[in-house]
């Protein structure tokens, strides 16, 4: 091998080398460099998913919460799933309002957001029936679907049922007589009553309870849970039994009814705004009125139909009977509205009567109702009377008496004194907890908080 050659070779064998480490190097430098822009991608792709996730939670919660603000239908539980991302929202009750929790998951990312709401202080109808201190006389397997409210007694007999809670307020309430699903809590329960849920009380006498008592005294009952008490007499007690009771009774508080003076003023001067006619008697036909106050009576027979367009004041009476319909416009859509007849202090008039199949109807859209508000004064005599399978939405008469009897069916009823007869059933609808009517402070549900929870 010559020199040259000898020499050729380790040049080459150097830049081989040179070449190998060159080469290491550089994917020595490509990997550093390479790692962490797939970390910073890795990164960057999980906070997309975490950001979908996050706002596929918050429009979950924006869709229940919009659905019980409006009346609409919400299951305590709704799934959605979309192209493998899923969203689960749970809905439960709370002592103020709602809480809403939904969980917004996109490929094994999840976020969670936590809505509370808090019921409204507008016009919102929270019980089957409410009734001042006139209080709820029930007879003849009348029912309340829902629960009852009185600021007076709540009476019942020959079946009477209320399929809920049943509360009379204050330190002297008294329930008698009277078969109830849930809850109830009063000063004194008796007259051979009957409880589903638990009973407060500060006197239990002649009462079958189902869950458990808290009482000052009892006295002729059989309880099928425990038994908080002082004083005791001719009871059967399943569960256990704790005495003396160191619980002090407290009356439930007495409630003022939802509608105010105030608020009635302002719809009779709306009505007063869209003119006035004198009284409208018909029988036959469709015609369409609002705003509108009305200076005598309104009068419906036969086939008539009203379509309500704005609020109606009636300063006499209203009577809808045999098949007339009175119902508001389409264009209330998911809202309410108002008819009112009589005259503030007035102890005459403001009389309303629905009988013989006469019906008031919402828009037709879910959420909507109507209400025919009484303004008569006294329980002389009736402020609003409807039977022989009659149909209304809200009844109300703040300062006078109602009575529903013959199989007539309504859904919320909130009067100084009330009486159910007959077969007569009151259904709550949860959505009148959040009614909006198109006239007026809206009630329902009101947003306390929103956030993102872990």
């Amino acid at each position: 091998m010559t020199n040259r050659t000898k020499i050729n070779l380790e040049r080459g064998q150097v830049m081989m080398v040179a070449t190998i480490l060159f080469l290491v190097v550089s994917i020595t430098i490509i990997f550093g460099l390479v790692g962490p822009i797939l970390k910073q991608q890795r990164i960057a792709s999980q906070l997309v998913l975490s950001r979908q996730s996050y706002f596929l939670a918050e429009a979950s919660v924006e869709d229940v919460v919009y659905r019980l603000r409006t009346g609409k239908p919400v299951s305590s539980t709704e799934i959605l799933s979309l192209s493998g991302s899923t969203v689960t929202t749970v809905t439960t009750d709370t002592a103020e309002g709602k809480q809403i929790v939904a969980t917004g998951e996109v490929r094994e990312t999840i976020r969670k957001v936590e809505a509370n709401l808090i019921l409204g202080t507008g016009i919102a109808f929270h019980y089957g029936v409410q009734i001042g201190q006139g209080g709820l006389e029930m007879s003849n397997s009348s029912k309340v679907i829902g629960n009852a409210y009185s600021n007076g007694n709540i009476t019942g007999t020959n079946s009477a049922r209320i399929q809920g809670a049943a509360i009379a307020s204050g330190p002297t309430g008294i329930i008698d007589g009277m078969d109830i699903d849930g809850d109830a809590w009063s000063h004194t329960i008796r007259g051979i009553s009957t409880v589903g849920g638990k009973a407060t009380h500060a006197v239990l006498q002649n009462t079958t309870v189902t869950g458990n008592v808290v009482a000052d005294s009892i006295s002729n009952c059989a309880i099928g849970g425990t038994a908080k008490y002082d004083t005791r007499s001719s009871c059967t007690v399943i569960g256990a039994v704790t005495t003396p009771n160191p619980d002090v009774f407290v009356p439930a508080d007495i409630l003022s009814l939802p509608i105010s003076e105030a608020q009635i003023d302002v719809w009779e001067l709306e009505a007063a705004d869209g003119g006035s006619l004198g009284s409208q008697n018909w029988s036959s036909g469709i015609r369409s009125l609002g705003p509108k106050k009305i200076v005598g009576d309104l009068i419906m027979s036969g086939t008539a139909e009203l379509v309500v367009t704005g609020i109606l004041w009636v300063t006499g009476e209203i009577k809808l009977s045999n098949t007339s319909k009175i119902r508001l416009d389409a264009g209330y859509g998911s809202s309410s509205g108002v008819v009112m007849a009589g005259i503030d202090e007035s102890t005459t008039a403001g009389y309303i009567e629905i009988a013989n199949s006469a019906q008031a109807l919402g828009s037709g859209s879910l959420g909507s109702y109507i209400m025919l508000l009484s303004q008569k004064e006294g329980t002389g005599s009736d402020a609003i009377k409807t039977s022989n399978s009659s149909a209304a939405a809200i009844l109300y008469a703040g300062e006078g008496q109602i009575e529903i009897s013959n199989s007539a069916a309504l859904k919320e009823i909130t009067a100084y004194k009330l009486e159910i007869n007959n077969s007569a059933t009151v259904t709550y609808e949860s959505g009148l907890a959040n009614n909006n009517f198109l006239s007026g402070p809206g009630g329902g549900y009101e947003i306390s908080s929103w956030k993102e929870i872990e």
